[in-house]
This record gives structure tokens, sequence and C-alpha cells, in this order.
């Protein structure tokens, strides 16, 4: 995904929200990179409840006309350019060989306490922030909650790096057991934070991808 930039020039639509200039074959194509945008992006591709291509490219797009004249009205250009811009600006691999990690939060599955944890550790009242700020901001933001938010102990006892070693002798045996009923109990249950999970929501994915890539011809 692209990283925020303190040099890269978003650009405000008329309608709310704003657009990422992305270069392809020596143009900009604006992408839209809101967060609640991006968002939407994520869920409506993770849906997998059939051919979302209509509704998914001028979301993603200002202006998906534009975005296929910079491929020169070629389909498999625009699903290359569908395919990179995707991934550099929502995170989510649509090829299905990118390498990721396990996922730590999920924006459905833990919408209340990114609330909560935003609001905590920010004072940021997210309906009035989601518009303006870019995707990657809010990934920047959600990765660096402090571990006493809701948000932060979620992520804490979901990473598998953070279980205690077992000291000699068992001594801190009630601390794994603790740690272990927590990482149980915090679990995420569906959906991941790349937009789809192992099997049948990477299959969806893929198949989400060739329907945009149909609806371009």
């Amino acid at each position: 995904m692209i990283a925020c930039d303190l040099t890269a020039e978003r650009v405000g639509l008329p309608g709310g929200g704003s657009a990422l200039p992305y270069r392809w074959n020596g143009e900009d194509v604006l992408v839209r990179d809101d967060a609640e945008t991006v968002l939407k992006c994520i869920a409506l591709l993770g849906d997998g409840d059939g051919d979302k291509s209509g509704e998914f490219i001028p979301m993603f797009f200002a202006d998906w006309r534009e975005a296929y004249a910079a491929c020169d009205y070629d389909a498999d250009d625009f699903g290359r350019l569908i395919e990179e811009a995707v991934w550099d600006v929502c995170g989510l691999d649509l090829r299905g060989d990118r390498p990721h990690e396990e996922p730590l939060w999920d924006p459905v599955e833990d919408a209340a306490i990114i609330r909560t944890s935003l609001r905590a550790a920010y004072g940021i009242d997210w309906d009035e922030l989601r518009g303006v700020i870019s995707f990657a901001e809010f990934v920047a933001l959600v990765g660096g909650v402090p571990r006493d938010t809701p948000l932060g102990t979620a992520i804490h006892y979901r990473n598998p790096k953070t279980r205690p070693k077992p000291a000699k002798k068992g001594a801190n045996r009630g601390e794994i057991e603790e740690w272990d009923r927590l990482h149980r109990a915090l679990a995420l249950k569906g959906r991941s934070s790349r937009g789809a999970k192992e099997g049948t929501s990477d299959a969806a994915m893929r198949d989400a991808f060739a329907a945009l890539k149909r609806a371009a011809r």
C-alpha cells in the first residue's frame, strides 16, 4: 500500500472526498483515496455477492473514463491498472500472490472499538474525519493506537508475537493462560483488514477482478 507522503498532492473532489494522482502510462489517473471511499471499496470487493464492477469502477476512480483512456482503451491494460491501483491504494491483493501477514484488525468486526479508540487516543470523531483523511493515514492511526485502548488491547492479544515465553518451572503459567484466553476471546471471526481471507473469499475476489476486466471491454 502507498505510504503517507507529505509531498503528495491530494485532490479535493466536488462531491466530497479526495483523490490521489496515480501514475499510469505516463499520465496521472485520479484514484479515490479518502478513507470512507476506500473502506466502501474494500467492503464491496470482499462481498463476493455477484458482479460488483458497475459499482466499484466509478467509486474507485474519480473519472473512470479518463482512467480507461490512460490505458488507450485497452481492456487488459485497464485490468492491470485496477490490479495495481487496488493494491497500492487499498492494500487488496486481487492477483492472489503478494506476500502479506495475517491481519490483526478488521474495519467491519472492529468498527465500534476503532471509533472508540480513535476518540480516546487522538480525540478524533470518525464521522467528521472519514471523508477527509486518506486511507493510508487511517491505517497509520489505527496501527498507532496505544495498548490501553480497546483496539490496542485487541491487536496486542491477536498478535502471536506478544505471547509470553514460558519461564522456568512454569513460573508464569497463569500469565500465559490468561494471554491464551484473551487471544481466543478477541480473535477475528471472519473478514480480514486486507479484504479477504484464504479460500472462498479469495476466490470471490478473483471473480470480482475478472468481472472488472470484463466491464472494461
